[in-house]
Order: structure tokens, then C-alpha cells, then sequence
């Protein structure tokens, strides 16, 4: 197993110089390469240990035993910042350090600095007979990488309704990839858990194995999120207007609950429905007339722009006019138009995928997931159907 943990170690410093290498680095960037310093460091440990190198230098036991309870928050702070439209830091940020830094200091006075063999006495009182300090320590190692993966998800599930209100595509912004990532931690830290229970009960699966086979599992894991990390772009222009609409954190709408007082959840948001009618009927215009559709990078602050209101109001009137969000509105013109192109015999001689970039689509796999989500069928499907609109 010690040549596992090594080429997880290998593989994860690697990605650490192609991220030095990055030009123009954001901040998410720095925690990114502070998250994959810290799981560098912990299979390179992982290595040591199945190496026997501890017992010849009991000296370094431990080096790196409260690096786990940083690592769950770091990768949810790396959401939180590519997520947002200004990665800016901010003080309370720290707050995602502060059960790392506790414990780090506490054993820094009470075991880092003791003498080799109190060190030795150390370890083998916590182990045996551990006090409260090391049962909280422990609870931080075992759950925080869970818990911050499972608020991970929540995180992901509201910038996809963020995204949907704001972009008319998804690739490269949908941050699937990093869904996967905190999918797997999850399982991946509740098969660990259970491994490690049954350790105590089933003799031949020991805690060290139960360890190894974590990491074994997390070399693949690294090599996912390196990749995909470094190639992942700036999801907002630092100087867009464009914020999570969700929120409303203009003088736009305040969401409140219809059963509890019959106001539409727009009430506060200044425009009344003329207004709202009004603008509607400019944008299909605008929409139709000059297919503004068949831009692959449409946004609704391109849309609000155009008709001169603030980005918040324009999805304000898409949602109550049309009962769509923005991705949707758009999206079902250029399911219409490749259609339209599909029926047409003249367009035989070309690829289907080049239709779908004519109609506004940026890659095939969206096309064909949005095509079959409105029509019911592939677009290759859907042409071999004689007459089909």
C-alpha cells in the first residue's frame, strides 16, 4: 500500500507546480493549492508510516494529524469563492480555520515540543486512554471532511438555480465536476467510518488497512479534482453585474411566502406588472428579431442591458411573464431553430453538430441533453422523423 500513498504524493506536488505555473492566479487558485498541499502532505505521511519510518523516528509521530480537520473546510471555501462574483478575503473567512488552528496550538503545547520519549508516553496515553481534547480532535478529523461536503452540495444546488437566472449555457460554469467531488467524499468518508468501526470487530480489517484503502481511493480522487481545478475558469466577470439573483440583494425582490399573506413574491420589488407586460413584450421582440439567442455566451445582463433595466428586474419579468428562468427562455429558442434547421433537407449535407453550434449551443453534449429534455429525442432522432414539427 506504501507505493499507493506515494504516487498520491507524487501526483498531488505535481499539480502543485503546474498550479505555481498558472499565470494570473485567483484566490480560489491559493486555496486550492493549500488544499492540495495538505493531502500532499498527508499520503506522503501515509507513505512514512507504512514504511516503518515512525517507529525508527517516533520524533515526527503526528506531523500532520490536524491537517484532515482543514482540508473539508478548505475545499468548501474553494466553492465559495468561485461561486461568488468577487472573490474577495474577508476576515470572518478565517472562521474556517479556527477548529484547525485550536487544535494545532493545543497540541503544539502539550506534544509537539515535548522531548522524543514523553512524545512516546504522549501517543500512547491518547491512544489508550484518550481524554476530551482528543475525543474533540478526533470528531473534527472524522466528520468535518463529511459535513463540509454535504453543505458543499446544498452550496452547488443553489448556484445551479443562480446559474439558470443568469447564463443561457452551462459548460464550464455548472461546476458538475466538483458535485462529483463532494459526491465521492461523502461516500468515500462513510465507507472509511464504517471500515474503521468494523476494525474493532473483525480482526483481519485493522484500522491501518481501513486507513490504506482510503487513500488508495483518493489517489483517483486527486488526480480528478487537480485536473479539473486547473482548467476550471472565472464563472463570474469580476466586473459583471450579474450576482446570484436568488438573493436580490438590490432593491429587488424580497421572497415572501404567498400562504402567509397572498403577496406575490415580487411585492417589494418596485415594478409594477404594466411595467413588467410592457418590457416583456420588448424583449421578444429583441429576442426574435435579432436572435440574440444564437450568441453561445448570451447572459441576461447582455439581455437587461439592451432594454435598459437592471438585471434583477429582467429576471423578475422572464419569471412572472414566461413562468421560465432565463436558461430555459433562451434555450427553447434554439431547441425551435435547430429544429427548424433538422426538418430542413438542404441541411442533410451538414453535421449535426455544426447545426447545433449555428443555433447557439457551445458543445454537443448540452445540445443533445437540452434537445432530448424538450423534444423527447436525440436530435439524430429527432431528424430521421419524416415532417416531424
Amino acid at each position: 500500500m506504501e507505493i499507493i500513498s506515494l504516487i498520491g504524493s507524487v501526483q498531488t506536488f505535481f499539480y502543485l507546480l503546474l498550479f505555481g505555473s498558472k499565470t494570473q492566479k485567483t484566490l480560489s487558485d491559493y486555496i486550492l493549492i493549500l488544499f492540495l498541499f495538505l493531502l500532499g502532505a498527508m499520503f506522503f505521511d501515509n507513505y512514512l508510516r507504512n514504511t516503518n519510518f515512525y517507529e525508527l523516528h517516533p520524533q515526527y509521530w503526528g506531523i500532520t494529524y490536524c491537517f484532515p480537520i482543514l482540508s473539508g473546510p478548505l475545499l468548501y471555501y474553494y466553492l465559495v469563492l468561485i461561486t461568488s462574483p468577487n472573490q474577495k478575503f474577508c476576515w470572518s473567512d478565517l472562521l474556517y480555520a479556527a477548529p484547525f488552528v485550536t487544535f494545532l496550538l493545543y497540541f503544539f503545547f502539550t506534544y509537539y515540543t515535548l522531548p522524543v520519549q514523553q512524545k512516546i508516553l504522549y501517543f500512547r496515553q491518547a491512544t489508550n486512554d484518550p481524554w476530551l481534547m482528543i475525543y474533540a480532535a478526533e470528531f473534527f478529523i472524522v466528520f468535518s471532511g463529511p459535513i463540509y461536503a454535504m453543505l458543499g452540495l446544498f452550496k452547488l444546488h443553489k448556484h445551479s438555480k443562480n446559474i439558470a437566472n443568469a447564463f443561457s449555457y452551462s459548460d464550464g460554469i455548472s461546476l458538475s465536476w466538483l458535485k462529483t467531488i463532494f459526491v465521492l467524499l461523502v461516500l468515500v468518508n462513510i465507507f472509511t467510518i464504517l471500515l474503521n468501526v468494523f476494525s474493532d470487530v473483525i480482526p483481519f480489517v485493522t484500522y491501518k488497512t481501513a486507513d490504506n484503502i482510503a487513500f488508495s481511493i483518493n489517489v483517483a480522487f486527486i488526480f480528478f479534482l487537480g485536473y479539473k481545478g486547473f482548467k476550471q475558469k472565472l464563472i463570474y466577470n469580476p466586473e459583471s453585474e450579474i450576482i446570484e439573483i436568488e438573493q436580490k440583494v438590490e432593491t429587488t425582490a424580497v421572497v415572501i411566502a404567498a400562504s402567509n399573506n397572498g403577496l406575490s413574491k415580487y411585492s417589494k420589488s418596485g415594478l409594477n406588472d404594466f411595467d413588467g407586460a410592457k418590457y416583456y413584450a420588448k424583449l421578444i421582440n429583441l429576442i426574435e428579431s435579432e436572435e440574440l439567442y444564437l450568441n453561445e455566451k448570451l447572459t441576461i445582463k447582455n439581455v437587461a442591458d439592451r432594454l435598459g433595466i437592471s438585471v434583477n428586474h429582467m429576471s423578475q419579468i422572464i419569471n412572472q411573464q414566461s413562468g421560465k428562468n432565463f436558461f430555459r427562455f433562451v434555450n427553447e429558442y434554439r431547441v425551435e431553430k435547430a429544429k427548424t434547421l433538422l426538418c430542413d433537407p438542404s441541411n442533410q449535407k451538414y453535421s449535426i453538430l455544426g447545426l447545433a453550434f449555428d443555433c447557439g449551443f457551445n458543445s454537443k453534449s448540452s445540445f443533445n441533453a437540452i434537445f432530448k429534455q424538450y423534444t423527447g429525442k436525440t436530435p439524430s432522432e429527432f431528424q430521421q422523423v419524416p415532417n416531424p414539427i
